[in-house]
């Protein structure tokens, strides 16, 4: 028997409205890149998700490697040197749908694209005479923007105030390291980690060295973290690591690191848009499948509003110098990350107490919310994160 054919009119689900919001024009839906991103993401990151944010199992390596050879770790990459060629926006709808299946995995991933892009010349927005590339560039270019060589970062410490955690100590044409950076990701998973130490005349050098412990460098055991434990972050802790000029990235003058960090991390990051997006339209599934209006009415209105900051928050990645209107950009990375965890919670309200189940997505997705507050969160970020969680609902 032939089934019955709904009528053309038929009213789409809410959760397919939802998702109809945030579907990306021709363009971007068409790109290789997308359709592999989006085939990966449903039908291997997703269902492995619970074991990656689990410390006793974690993300698996398998996982990276076939991101690495689909090109999803060198969007930006020219197609000759093993990438995508792929502009901002379409790079933005990888990262969305991976963060969305799997945020363990786009975690540990996106450690890759600092020294990838460092590798490659002046970063964009920095000037140019800011920073002068070493011998390492050059000899892990190739490595780095084929993803061949998966790459790790420990940098986050010299976004804090105060004393360095890192000092970098000049000896002969090396340098010597001593502290400890407090936040390595993907210790064990990654080929190298490029590690940051400031000099007593205030500038960076960044090495890229092997991710393993060498004499003057020391992991430690994995953080205990309460999201996201399987992605291998240790800290690093660093006693005279001797540091050859070979091993040398780069070094930077940190206050023009300073001011293009503020302006880069200002941005909303299509991670955190990714989680949303899922989120969304996961309260419009319970809410239709459970019979409760409110959840749906409540999917639609944020679904429409997140659309809104999306589509002003890419305008400005996409279209706007980077040191431009840092203002509007750090309030709508405020505005995406409060809705997040909003709809975090909406949804275990909606979902009720089965949503506390550790095999239930969405105690990990509010876990996840909440990461996605702190990650690069600058003091100017977290300012606005504050005020808006101080403004509510509209």
């Amino acid at each position: 028997m032939i089934p019955p054919v709904a009528p053309p009119d038929a009213s789409p689900s809410a959760a397919a409205s939802v998702a109809a919001l945030f579907a990306p024009e021709p363009r971007v839906a068409e790109h290789p890149a997308v359709r592999t991103a989006a085939r990966i993401s449903a039908d291997v990151l997703a269902p492995h998700a619970v074991a990656a944010d689990d410390p006793a199992r974690g993300v698996d390596p398998a996982h990276l490697t076939l991101m690495a050879e689909q090109g999803l770790l060198s969007m930006k990459i020219p197609a000759p040197e093993g990438g995508h060629g792929a502009d901002d926006r379409v790079d933005a709808e990888t990262v969305e749908l991976v963060s969305g299946a799997c945020g363990a995995t786009w975690f540990v991933t996106t450690q890759h694209r600092f020294p990838q892009a460092l590798s490659r010349g002046p970063l964009p927005g920095l000037p140019p005479e800011a920073i002068e590339l070493g011998p390492a560039a050059v000899r892990h270019r190739a490595g780095l923007a084929s993803a061949s060589t998966d790459a790790g970062i420990a940098i986050a410490h010299i976004r804090r105030p105060g004393p360095p955690a890192v000092r970098a100590a000049a000896r002969g044409s090396g340098w010597v390291f001593s502290g400890t950076a407090d936040w390595c990701t993907g210790w064990g998973l990654l080929d190298v980690v490029m590690i940051a130490a400031s000099t007593p005349d205030d500038r960076f050098v960044l090495a890229l060295l092997p991710a393993a412990e060498r004499p003057g460098l020391r992991a430690g055991a994995a953080l205990p973290l309460a999201v996201m434990g399987g992605t291998r972050t240790v800290a690093l802790e660093m006693d005279g690591l001797q540091i050859g000029a070979e091993d040398v990235l780069a070094t930077i003058d940190a206050p023009a690191w300073r001011t293009h960090d503020t302006a880069r991390t200002a941005n909303t990051t299509p991670a955190s848009m990714g989680l949303l997006r899922r989120m969304l339209v996961a309260l419009a599934e319970v809410g239709e499948t459970r019979d409760r209006p409110e959840a749906v009415e409540l999917a639609l209105a944020l679904a429409e509003r997140a659309a809104h900051v999306r589509a002003e928050a890419y305008a400005l990645l996409t279209a706007v110098p980077l040191h431009d209107r840092v203002p509007e950009r750090t309030m709508l990375r405020a505005e995406v990350t409060e809705l997040a965890v909003r709809t975090a919670n909406a949804l275990i309200a909606a979902r009720s107490g089965s949503a506390l189940l550790l095999a239930s997505p969405e105690q990990r997705w509010a876990r996840e919310a909440a990461f996605h507050l702190i990650q690069a969160q600058t003091a100017g970020v977290r300012t606005a994160q504050l005020k808006a969680f101080g403004a509510g609902p509209e």
